[in-house]
């Protein structure tokens, strides 16, 4: 997905949300966090849709890379690089194949074959295939037999898969806990904390020797605080997932998302009147 489309997505949303603000009368909270969901709710969310996307590939190629690495060091020695490619395009390796059919195109097209294979690499951010892609460099330029060499590739390929895999399920489990608990859990639990706070607080048969306006005032401070203190945990805990991917910018697109979501499903809970 083009960077236009996020930006013209956040464009209109912004755009209606200030729509939103200009007729909902009178103004609330509410109206806020609507206004603010309807403003970064849809870029984010293609934003994510296209990191997905981006994400799934990746994976895709970096699992059926050691098994092309393979079938690249069972050619005989003086085997065409033209060939190769061409075999690794025509097997059945899902979206490497496919990055390889575009790499023969371009070398049908008259491009050489260490210029195709860079900008294989130019077109993958990932760091295997772009070794894999140097080695079948070296190898056009060298005319050596790299069969060894593509076969210990491959098998440190499957060692560093099976250590990826148990790191990120390690990090996804406290990732999805910290979303879950944080980001949905704590702000039920505060807004029923307040509701039956609220309830209680303006029982004038319970005489906590404060008046009906003090009271007030103190479930006023209440709301304020719990409202901080769950932006601060929105933004703690999108720093906290952004840097564990890898990616700390997209921690201001974890806040723009959760922020909004946390605060108006806190204002929701505490909508409800349990006490009716």
């Amino acid at each position: 997905m083009k960077k236009t489309t996020i930006a013209a997505a956040a464009a209109a949303s912004l755009a209606a949300a200030v729509l939103e603000l200009h007729f909902i009368r009178p103004l609330s909270m509410s109206a806020l966090l609507i206004a603010a969901l309807t403003a970064f709710a849809p870029p984010a969310c293609l934003y994510f849709f296209d990191e997905y996307n981006a994400a799934k590939k990746t994976r895709e190629i970096e699992e059926t890379l050691p098994a092309a690495l393979f079938q690249v060091a069972s050619f005989p020695k003086r085997t065409s690089m033209e060939r190769i490619i061409r075999s690794l395009a025509k097997s059945d390796y899902g979206e490497l194949s496919a990055e390889f059919a575009k790499t023969e195109r371009l070398v049908n097209a008259g491009m050489s074959v260490p210029d195709a294979l860079e900008e294989l690499k130019k077109r993958n951010k990932t760091l295997l295939l772009d070794r894999a892609a140097t080695l079948l460099i070296e190898a056009y330029n060298s005319g050596a037999d790299m069969s060894k060499a593509f076969r210990e590739v491959a098998e440190d390929v499957f060692d560093l898969q099976s250590v990826r895999k148990e790191a990120a399920s390690a990090v996804a489990l406290q990732k999805y806990t910290l979303l879950a608990g944080g980001c949905v859990l704590v702000p039920i639990i505060l807004a029923l904390v307040l509701n039956i706070v609220g309830a209680l607080d303006f029982d004038e048969g319970l005489g906590f020797g404060a008046g009906a306006a003090e009271r007030r005032e103190l479930y006023a401070t209440a709301l304020w605080a719990s409202q901080t203190y769950l932006v601060i945990f929105a933004a703690i805990a999108s720093a906290f997932v952004a840097t564990q991917e890898g990616q700390a910018k997209k921690a201001v697109i974890y806040f723009a998302f959760l922020a909004p979501i946390t605060l108006l499903l806190f204002t929701a809970v505490r909508g409800i009147n349990f006490f009716a």
